[in-house]
């Protein structure tokens, strides 16, 4: 009888991210000329800003990701479906980079990247809750896995609070945008290491 492989989708998976990550430091483009108070500069810094933003985020992605499947035992048909969505959001992250970069004072461009990082999360809670659900009960979770798995979906959910946030912060300055989810995942490891003790 046929079964999914788990260490080809982590694979799989592991890839995407990886590639995904490359592709982000692809879209800043250098300075021109040596006045560093030029636009091309200050558009190189706010790049760059943009890039920390993408990448912690990706990267914090990867890490939930990781942390999903590492006590799920058997890869499901449905898992793949799943996963291959998850994937599908996650590889808009260069584009949605390389958006605001080209004007990194628009508003609604710095409102449809934190938006879109809005449904990620949202997605990834789903996803959380749908894996949590089946896999507690068909892979026989012991209660410190239960546990911990929970503490991450109160985790993915104060993500979720930080998406709303952006969002709205979003339609005052656009700048603030890169710089608030560029945070997030430091916020979130506080958050987390606090709710621990």
């Amino acid at each position: 009888m046929f079964r999914n492989s788990k260490s080809r989708f982590i694979s799989f998976s592991d890839g995407v991210f990886s590639v995904i990550l490359t592709v982000l430091v692809l879209e800043i483009r250098l300075p021109i000329g040596r006045n560093v108070l030029s636009n091309s500069w200050l558009n190189f810094g706010y790049s760059i800003i943009i890039y920390i933003a993408g990448f912690s985020l990706v990267s914090t992605y990867w890490f939930f990701h990781q942390k999903l499947f590492s006590n799920v035992k058997q890869i499901d048909g449905n898992l793949i479906v799943l996963n291959f969505y998850f994937l599908f959001f996650i590889s808009l992250m260069p584009i949605l980079t390389q958006l605001i970069a080209l004007d990194p004072l628009s508003k609604v461009k710095n409102f449809i990247y934190a938006a879109t990082y809005l449904i990620f999360n949202l997605y990834l809670w789903w996803l959380f809750d749908i894996v949590f659900r089946h896999h507690v009960i068909t892979d026989k979770w012991g209660k410190e896995d239960s546990m911990a798995f929970q503490h991450e979906l109160k985790v993915i959910k104060d993500t979720v609070f930080v998406g709303v946030l952006a969002s709205a912060f979003s339609l005052l300055w656009g700048p603030t945008t890169p710089i608030i989810l560029s945070l997030s995942p430091l916020v979130r490891s506080l958050i987390s290491s606090r709710q621990k003790y």
